[in-house]
């Protein structure tokens, strides 16, 4: 899949990890057009901004993103899990979404945006986007 041009926000409180993420994204071909680290300003983003997919660090300045992700899916925005956190301690409604475990590799990352981004594609094809 052809992921250039495709616009992605961020959510990430670590930096450093951040700016490596968005880095990378941008080697990939991507357009990051927010890197936001607190949940209040994310939702605000999930809720007013446009974006072909989100990449969720699941737990931001100590909070789960939870709500994060349920706004972003209610919006038919692809969402990439990106957590510590083993599989099996995401509940059970999130599963259906791509997840990396930190720390990732880029072609990790690539796989994960394939499968969230194709899945996408797929709903759209058919006549079910969430839009």
């Amino acid at each position: 899949m052809d992921i250039a041009g495709l616009r992605v926000m961020v959510f990430e409180d670590d930096f450093l990890l951040a700016g490596t993420l968005a880095d990378v994204l941008g080697r990939l071909g991507c357009t990051v057009v927010r890197c936001i680290a607190a949940l209040d300003q994310a939702m605000e983003a999930a809720r007013t901004e446009n974006c072909d997919f989100a990449v969720v660090d699941l737990q931001l300045q100590g909070v789960m993103a939870y709500p994060l992700l349920d706004c972003l899916a209610q919006r038919g925005i692809p969402c990439i899990i990106a957590s510590c956190q083993s599989r099996q301690d995401i509940p059970p409604r999130y599963m259906s979404m791509p997840a990396i475990s930190k720390p990732y590799t880029t072609r990790e990352l690539r796989r994960a945006i394939d499968v969230a981004c194709g899945a996408q594609s797929v709903r759209e094809s058919s006549g079910d986007s969430r839009d």
